[in-house]
């Protein structure tokens, strides 16, 4: 396998959450090395990337909880830190290739949390169990990551001053796990230094959305439900994204909203 290009890039985000009564302003800066390995040998059509994620910091909160929340999600997110992947044209990863690396982690982890506290461990094991267990789901929380959600969101659109519209489902960035019907937009600008894609989504009326399982999983009944991104994707003459930035902002309804801004930078 022979690596064609490789590209460190850090990542900060920074949000301001409100669910229920909490609410909070955080930030984190994470460093990543993206390695791209060219056409799949039994899936041409496909793309071999490796992404390694070197350190994720905390740098910013107000309430102590979302210090010991990120802390655990960042401990279980370890067994992470290194992915090989296959994607296909549509920006969409269709392959995990270095999954017995993956499953050796977290059996090491599971040890640790159950040594620690295995009652309280006892749900998170369960669904990391079932996780791993479930290809669709496992390759769709992956492409949900911060890191991830920026690299692949533009990864097939064309420089050429064409004005792209399409729906799509995206994952809701607030964690809860539903998809949100959206509607698209993407258009193109050449620069000197190679290229521009800029991107626009907005909730689509006309979708579907579960609302039964929003419910059951935030206990709400009563719903205003907003979608907003807005993101930019610069790349060099050669297609290499330089830099990424996209703002967020989703709500369910007065209770739960997430306001998100993402900051990628080849480095």
């Amino acid at each position: 396998m022979t690596k064609l290009s490789e590209n460190r890039y850090t990542l900060t985000v920074k949000g301001n959450v409100k669910m229920l009564t909490m609410m909070d302003s955080f930030s984190t800066t994470g460093t990543y090395v993206l390695g791209h390995y060219g056409q799949n040998t039994i899936k041409p059509e496909l793309q071999e990337y490796i992404i390694e994620e070197e350190e994720v910091k905390l740098t910013e909160y107000y309430d102590p909880n979302t210090f010991q929340l990120i802390e655990y999600v960042n401990k279980l997110a370890y067994i992470y830190n290194r992915q090989h992947l296959c994607v296909n044209s549509s920006g969409e990863i269709k392959g995990l290739l270095n999954m017995p690396e993956i499953k050796a982690k977290w059996d090491k982890l599971k040890k640790e949390l159950m040594q620690t506290n295995p009652i309280a461990a006892f749900e998170v094991i369960r669904h990391k169990d079932r996780e791993l267990s479930n290809p669709v789901e496992l390759l769709e929380n992956l492409s949900n990551t911060h890191f991830m959600h920026l690299f692949l969101y533009a990864y097939e659109a064309n420089a050429d001053g064409v004005e792209y519209h399409q729906q799509n489902l995206s994952r809701d960035r607030m964690g809860i796990g539903f998809l949100i019907p959206v509607n698209q937009t993407f258009t193109s600008e050449r620069t000197e230094d190679g290229y521009t894609i800029f991107a626009e989504a907005t909730l689509d009326e006309k979708g579907k959305l579960d609302t039964n399982m929003i419910s059951k999983v935030t206990g709400q009944q009563q719903f205003d439900i907003k979608h907003y991104t807005k993101a930019s994707f610069k790349h060099n003459q050669e297609g290499v994204l330089m830099a990424a930035e996209m703002q967020v902002f989703e709500q369910l309804n007065n209770d739960y909203k997430s306001d998100l801004y993402l900051h990628l930078e080849n480095i």
